[in-house]
């Protein structure tokens, strides 16, 4: 054997004596360049409860997929059972595809239904004690398995920081909760401040702080629920239980309350976690159907969208193809710059959550028009016209906006369309918008048939002298009103639009509506229209609204002038108006005492006249 060969042999037993050393199994921590062995991180046993959740599982489940920790040390329980959906389905599905992901996945099922007496959300003792039950049996098998921790999740729990996981094992607390907000201004979450003596929620002044962050911190609660983690590791972990009630507990039959005062006796506290955003759960409600529940979780996407990311959606579900409709209406054109990729982005996932089939159209940018431009189509603008409130003529911005909404009502007059939906790109849907908005047509093509244009979005400056119409619930005649958020509009409204010759006498196209229904408070710029007969309608309540507001974080306008310059504006306004009013009060103080001195010497002349011409 030569020296080479020896050499060889050698590097050969060095690698193999390396590789024995090394764990089996690395991950990467948070995009950290350091590895990490996942055998010596401790172990989790996550429970799931879900119960007629199929409109929410695949987002709940996607972000449970995202969570950073190694899933080889997680191994996952789910019961599930008296589910009216399809959620039995899903979670056998999702079961069959993560089982060689996870350490291991525990499924049980049953859609017996034990309660014919009772709609699916409708809650009652029996419910109450089978939940308790199952909580019981997920807390008993955690501990059979040995594992580190037992994380607690249901269904309505969306964790949205992917290292939630270890942030909580972070805390080194017995019992620790995400605090989880059920909406921007919502005031449910999933901990209690309070408890009274009859074990049941008391309001106290700590909640609101905690809530909205001005006391911040890994916070001592008495209750936490829905989302929780226990530290099985813990000297009286052993003494928790959510079934039976200890003896002593005068409280609600109920597993939340159950828990609370046993983690209470086993002086184990309970806290909840805010130092940062972690996750954000749907706020239970009193249901009244699946769709009820569906709807509900959809309006909750839709409003998520406004100031955060799309929710997330298992990659081990398939989905089912969507089924799409326009409600009758022959097109849904969205107006969007296409140098806003994150309005349109949003607007797309928008519309695509409400099934329409919708037209994307691009809007004319006012940064890439001139006067030459606009002096080729002809366009000439509205003798006199200023901004009511900035006093400032049109810019290329609302001259893009009106170019836009002009070439849809051609394209409905050149195709033929009856009526359409037409929205701009800055809206936010009210819930139950598709629903809402069924109702709307259904009155208007019954009750004014020959309806033109129906605004679903504006800003009504007049709102409490509006009428509604008669025989109808949901439209109003509208008065003098700014924005074109969204509005129905049919073929006849168009030609309307058309044959009043907007290019000649052009202003925002916000005050050109008013002008053609007739309700426009400026009557010189309204006399230039002879024909003002839009029969015109509005939604109400409306159906959309701004996502933003001016001064809001996250406002901007592609068609006003930036903020600054329109709180410039306001600041001369009304410094102006203040100097005004001072100049009018001198002029008055003034005028006041030359009438005064007027008045005396009319009053001496008079007495001039009156002597006796002796005293002359």
């Amino acid at each position: 054997m030569n020296s080479l060969s020896i050499h060889l042999i050698a590097l050969a037993v060095c690698i193999a004596l390396l590789v024995t050393a090394i764990p089996s199994v690395y991950t990467l921590d948070n995009g950290d360049s350091s590895l990490e062995a996942t055998e010596d991180l401790p172990s989790v046993f996550l429970a799931i409860l879900a119960r007629n959740s199929a409109h929410m599982l695949p987002n709940f489940l996607g972000y449970l997929e995202n969570l950073d920790y190694p899933k080889d040390r997680i191994s996952l329980w789910i019961r599930t059972d008296h589910n009216g959906d399809n959620t039995t389905a899903i979670l056998a599905e999702w079961a069959e595809n993560v089982k060689l992901v996870y350490k291991s996945v525990d499924l049980k099922s049953s859609d017996e239904w034990l309660y014919p007496n009772l709609d699916p959300f409708e809650e009652h003792d029996e419910r109450f004690v089978h939940v308790a039950q199952l909580r019981q049996e997920g807390l008993e098998a955690a501990r059979r398995s040995g594992a580190d921790y037992l994380f607690r999740l249901d269904c309505d729990n969306f964790l949205v920081n992917n290292r939630t996981l270890r942030i909580l094992m972070d805390q080194q607390r017995a019992i620790v909760a995400p605090m989880l907000k059920s909406g921007k201004d919502a005031a449910y979450s999933n901990f209690w401040c309070g408890i009274d003596s009859r074990g049941y929620y008391k309001r106290t002044p700590d909640y609101i702080p905690i809530l909205q962050g001005t006391q911040v911190g890994c916070i001592p609660v008495p209750v936490v629920h829905s989302a929780l983690l226990v530290d099985l590791r813990w000297a009286g972990s052993e003494r928790l239980q959510h079934w039976p009630a200890l003896d002593g507990f005068t409280g609600p039959m109920d597993e939340v309350t159950h828990l609370a005062y046993s983690a209470k006796m086993a002086d184990l506290p309970m806290h909840i976690l805010n130092t940062e955003v972690l996750g954000f759960m749907v706020k239970p409600e009193d249901y009244e159907s699946l769709d009820h529940a569906a709807q509900d979780f959809l309006n909750f996407k839709l409003e998520n969208l406004v100031d955060h990311p799309p929710i997330l959606y298992s990659q081990y579900i398939s989905r089912p193809p969507p089924v799409k409709n326009n409600l009758g209406l022959d097109a849904v054109f969205m107006i969007g710059l296409v140098r806003r990729p994150e309005r349109r982005n949003r607007m797309i996932l928008s519309l695509d959550e409400l099934n329409f089939n919708y037209t994307l159209f691009d809007a004319v940018d006012g940064r890439q028009l001139n006067q030459s431009y606009l002096d080729s189509l002809g366009i000439k603008y509205l003798p006199g016209w200023k901004d009511p409130w900035g006093e400032r003529p049109m810019t290329f911005g609302e001259v893009g906006c009106f170019l836009s909404h002009h070439m849809i009502w051609q394209q409905m007059m050149t195709e033929g369309l009856d009526q359409i939906l037409i929205l701009e790109d800055d809206v936010v849907f009210e819930p139950y918008f598709r629903h809402d908005l069924t109702r709307v047509l259904e009155e208007a093509n019954r009750i004014t048939p020959n309806w033109d244009l129906i605004y679903v979005g504006r800003k009504a400056l007049h709102w409490k002298d509006e009428q509604l119409v008669n025989g109808s619930k949901r439209l109003v005649w509208p008065r003098y009103s700014y924005w074109t958020l969204g509005y129905l509009l049919s073929q006849r409204g168009a030609r309307k639009l058309l044959e009043a010759e907007p290019f000649t006498k052009m202003l925002p196209v916000d005050e050109y509506l008013p002008i053609m229904f007739n309700v426009h408070p400026e009557l010189e710029w309204a006399a230039h229209f002879t024909s003002r007969n839009l029969e015109t309608y509005s939604a109400f309540p409306l159906l959309v609204h701004p996502t933003h507001y001016v001064g809001d974080d996250g406002w901007f306008s592609d068609t006003e002038p930036p903020i600054d310059v329109l709180n410039q504006i306001r600041e001369r306004k009304e410094a102006a108006e203040k100097a005004g009013k001072i100049a009018e009060k001198v002029e008055t103080s003034h005028q006041a005492k030359i009438r005064e001195q007027a008045t005396q010497r009319q009053i001496e002349a008079l007495k001039a006249k009156l002597k006796p011409k002796s005293e002359l």
